[in-house]
């Protein structure tokens, strides 16, 4: 079988596609920074009221790193696919029920803080 000689084969467009579709990737790794678009304040509310602030630039929810008992990390699996929300959407709605029931004693508790 005759071997073919493939030294003489075009690449230069297959290699100047690659360099196109590479090129920001190497904007990026070269230091510069890919531009973001900037949102108005009120497009921010409107993300951080929707729980929708992933990847958004100014737009940033503040977030704690939680452990749950077993049982309770189950309850909220289930019970947020049920209601049809997020772990994080179910916890959220937990505590501001939570919140609306003891408001009388969060904001005693938070005047007492603002008094030390």
């Amino acid at each position: 079988m005759a071997k073919k000689d493939f030294s003489t084969v075009d690449t230069s467009s297959v290699y100047g596609t690659i360099a196109e579709a590479t090129a920001p990737a190497a904007d990026q790794a070269q230091g510069r920074p890919k531009s973001r678009r900037e949102y108005t304040a009120e497009e921010r509310l409107k993300f951080m009221d929707e729980m929708r602030t992933s990847g958004r630039k100014g737009v940033k929810m503040d977030r704690i790193n939680m452990a749950f008992k077993p049982e309770i990390f189950e309850y909220i699996e289930i019970m947020s696919r049920v209601t049809g929300m997020s772990k994080t959407g179910f916890v959220n709605h937990a505590l501001t029920q939570h919140m609306q029931e003891h408001g009388d004693l969060y904001e005693q508790a938070k005047e007492f803080r603002r008094s030390l």
